[in-house]
């Protein structure tokens, strides 16, 4: 039997240590080094290993023999697939410097992990656990901040290896970064600084929706105002923000908020909405309501499969919602082109939307090299599609005041060609009956001579008596006609037709009109304090009068007949104006219907008014409505 040589086991021993050393600089190790304060993206110098069993603990994981498992990452995503199974990320760092004042964090930007568990060496006691995540409440992390940091506790010349466990809903970009503890500080400081800017502007731009809200009561600004609520959602779901400050206990929300597609359905909607809104303020186009309709109901349809049915992929998903939202847009953009008011804003700010939604369906890849630009260069485009939107109701409500403007300019200008032509044809009418009592004065003259001239000439008596009964039946026959003529002139001034209600309107539109109308009434002669009898006072907003002497006030519906009055006064002018009516009977039924009052409300100042005519003999025929209002019954 050979013996083996003496020097044997010094050869394996020799290959053994070569082979291990071979494995161990297969590691990535981060270095430390002098006068560096922050390391990022250094994701391509950790390694990797997937457990497909789910099962595998920190002892197995971090064992000698199971180093030569894990594999050096490539990609910023690690992998595609396995999103069932635990991702484990192995990160050795090699502390090179030598100031020992420098605390070294850990950070990972993919806060909208499912689940992270960070270990870290405690020399002969193992590795510390420290669990987190977007499952698990806020106040559970070890550092209160919208990413996961950790602190790595290593001093200068150490090296460490720490293991991160990862459980992931899709192929998110990973963005691991090493900090100083004073770059931390200034980053984090930074980073809240900016994203309360963002907020801020958001927030101040909602108050302005909102006071249109409350202010105009339309349903534009209602659904302009749910679409910025939404984004604000959508925003605080992607940064982080919303489950730190507004559901840090109730971890459930993050997962309607980041992974349901919910927020971007209320956005689509809200802006789908506030797009058929704004366009029918324009122009009525028929089409565009079932469109909008139908694409709501596309829109709920696939957000309801996708996440109770088959579930479609991002870039089809992305595609369709695109068409679905370019249909109706194209239609009211079309309307408002027809019209001549194309909206530069309006067509920017849906530019926006389709930035918005295009970065939210692809998030598993990154669309820019840098992760930060990546991750937030949707928030400044949610503030330009928040102020675009805004212009464009802005710019909105200019026109139609100005078309207000327009249609008052026109509707005075109808109210003064009416009043034109009534003034003409009461000149006119007041003209012929002045012409017909001349005739009328014309033939008493001539009749008065006829008669000098029968009287002087009695001799020819009997001759002209036939003549005479002639002339006198003439004459009766065309005074007849003329008091009738008289009569009937009369008649039709007095009962000559009136405003209705909404023709009132015009000319006593609100209180103020029908307090000025009165006050002027009222003191047409002067003025006479009823305290002092001094005759010079001051009138005040509401048309009141003040005495200058002793500062005694009084209204101009005191000692009226609309003293103490308990409904608008515009509608008790208009029953007032009634009573003077002879064409028109409305009955307290109708007259309710009309003012919307009460029919008690109705009859008790009916009442008052008969009352007041009964005091003062009023004659329908003789007198104005209007010398009624001064009328006081106590």
């Amino acid at each position: 039997m050979n013996r083996l040589p003496l020097h044997f086991p010094m050869i394996v021993l020799f290959l053994f240590s070569l082979v291990s050393a071979l494995k161990a600089e297969e590691h990535s190790v981060i270095h430390l080094q002098k006068d560096v304060k922050w390391i990022p993206e250094i994701i391509q110098n950790l390694d990797y290993f997937i457990d497909t069993t789910n099962s595998l603990g920190i002892e197995q994981v971090a064992s000698l023999e199971f180093q030569e498992k894990f594999s050096h990452i490539t990609d910023p995503h690690v992998v595609y697939g396995h999103l069932n199974d635990f991702l484990w990320i192995r990160m050795t760092v090699a502390n090179q410097q030598q100031n020992d004042h420098y605390g070294w964090y850990f950070e990972s930007w993919g806060y909208d992990l499912d689940e992270i568990t960070f270990f870290s060496p405690q020399g002969e006691s193992g590795y510390f656990p420290m669990k987190a995540g977007y499952d698990y409440p806020f106040d559970d992390r070890d550092i209160l901040h919208k990413n996961f940091n950790y602190f790595l506790n290593i001093r200068p010349g150490e090296t460490k290896t720490y293991f991160i466990k990862i459980r992931r809903s899709y192929p998110l970009t990973f963005s691991f970064h090493l900090r100083t503890n004073d770059n931390f500080i200034s980053h984090s400081l930074n980073e809240y600084f900016f994203l309360g800017l963002y907020y801020g502007i958001l927030v101040l731009i909602l108050t302005l929706h909102v006071y249109l809200v409350i202010k105009l009561k339309e349903n534009l600004y209602l659904f302009s105002s749910i679409l910025i609520v939404s984004s604000i959602w959508f925003s605080l779901g992607r940064d982080g923000l919303g489950f730190q400050y507004l559901w840090p206990s109730v971890p459930w929300i993050n997962t309607i908020t980041n992974f349901s597609s919910l927020t971007e359905l209320i956005v689509i909607i809200s802006t789908l909405l506030f797009s058929y809104f704004f366009v029918q303020k324009y122009k009525k186009t028929p089409i565009l309501k079932p469109l909008t309709v139908a694409a709501i109901a596309i829109m709920m349809g696939m957000f309801l499969n996708q996440n109770y049915g088959m579930v479609m992929d991002a870039i089809p998903y992305m595609v369709i919602s695109f068409l679905i939202l370019l249909v109706p847009f194209t239609i009211g953009l079309r309307s408002l082109l027809s019209i001549g008011r194309f909206s530069l804003s309006y067509t920017l700010a849906y530019v926006c939307l389709f930035l918005i939604i295009f970065h939210s369906y692809t998030r598993a890849f990154a669309l820019f090299n840098d992760p930060i630009l990546n991750w937030y260069f949707v928030h400044p485009v949610i503030i330009i599609e928040m102020v675009l939107f805004s212009l464009s109701i802005l710019n909105q409500i200019k026109y139609l005041q100005e078309e207000y403007k327009k249609a008052n300019i026109e509707k005075t200008t109808a109210l003064e060609e009416k009043n034109r032509v009534t003034y003409e044809m009461n000149n006119r009418l007041h003209q012929k009956v002045k012409e017909r009592t001349e005739e009328i004065e014309n033939m008493a003259t001539a009749l008065a001579q006829k008669n000098v001239v029968l009287q002087t000439t009695n001799l020819k008596l009997e001759e002209l008596n036939a003549q005479i009964s002639n002339i006198n039946r003439y004459l009766k026959e065309n005074n007849d006609k003329l008091r009738s003529n008289v009569e009937e002139i009369t008649k039709d001034m007095a009962l000559m037709r009136g405003f209705d209600f909404e023709d009132f309107k015009k000319v006593f539109p609100n209180k103020e009109a029908c307090l000025k109308f009165l006050s002027e009434l009222k003191w047409q002669q002067k003025f006479v304090c009823k305290k002092c009898g001094y005759n010079k006072s001051n009138e005040d907003n509401n048309h009141g009068r003040r005495c200058k002497n002793c500062n005694y006030y009084e209204s101009p519906t005191a000692e009226t007949l609309f003293h103490k009055l308990k409904f608008p006064i515009e509608k008790a002018f208009y029953i007032l104006y009634l009573s003077n009516r002879k064409d028109v009977e409305l009955t307290l039924n109708e007259l309710s219907e009309i003012l919307d009052l009460r029919r008690e409300t109705c009859w008790a100042f009916k009442n008052k008014i008969a009352q007041a005519m009964e005091k003062v003999g009023h004659n329908k025929d003789l007198s104005g409505w209007e010398t009624l209002a001064l009328v006081y019954l106590e």
